[in-house]
């Protein structure tokens, strides 16, 4: 039978055995696991004027101290938000539609990355506006640079050049078409119609595609 001060010498061992770099990685990622997860929540339910660092600490369950440590103001924590968000959603993007040859042709390929792109757009919409007005000012600030933007960009071109070489389509500009749907599914395009004209999110989906699947 193990004695309990065994079991306690074991344990001692074993986070001795883990170099103290290791432990703090794990720390810091759990303390910023903890604050996206709150952040979010937080930003799903109120205005970002309204969100306070002091409301993300408690929320979070991590000391004021700790998230100043990490994030100088709501604006650097939502960016980093934004940033894992969209980081994790277009990495799926690229495992399901980057192969040499795509299943099915390529409009159709390009069909379902839009909609899967409208899906995310329409449930992160409130975190997303809130990172675009942030840069909404910068006159220096370019959205096509943006990595998301040109990882989105590169994406997409190929499966409209699988279109061409497949005889789907013409030859057309592929660059500027992808440019111009991009813009299309911005979340200020997407609300918009959303919530001035009165579009649903399936009408607004079957007119994107209207105009870059089926128009071109």
């Amino acid at each position: 039978m193990t004695h309990p001060d065994d079991h306690q010498e074991t344990c001692e061992l074993i986070k001795e055995a883990i170099p103290p770099s290791n432990r703090r990685g794990e720390r810091d990622t759990e303390y910023r696991r903890r604050i996206l997860s709150a952040a979010r929540l937080l930003l799903e339910t109120n205005d970002i004027e309204s969100v306070t660092m002091h409301q993300i600490a408690k929320e979070s369950g991590v000391g004021q101290g700790t998230l100043y440590r990490r994030y100088t103001h709501i604006g650097d924590v939502c960016s980093d938000l934004i940033k894992s968000t969209t980081t994790r959603f277009i990495d799926t993007l690229e495992e399901k539609y980057t192969k040499v040859d795509p299943v099915g042709s390529g409009l159709a390929q390009l069909s379902a990355c839009i909609h899967d792109v409208i899906d995310f757009v329409d449930e992160n919409v409130s975190l997303l506006s809130v990172i675009s007005s942030m840069h909404a000012d910068k006159r220096n600030y370019s959205i096509h640079k943006k990595p998301f933007f040109i990882r989105l960009h590169n994406i997409l071109a190929p499966l409209i050049q699988y279109a061409i070489q497949n005889g789907e389509i013409e030859d057309i500009d592929v660059t500027l078409t992808i440019n111009t749907l991009l813009i299309s599914l911005f979340p200020e395009q997407y609300t918009y119609h959303r919530d001035v004209l009165g579009y649903t999110k399936q009408q607004f989906t079957e007119g994107i595609c209207r105009l870059f699947v089926k128009g071109i």
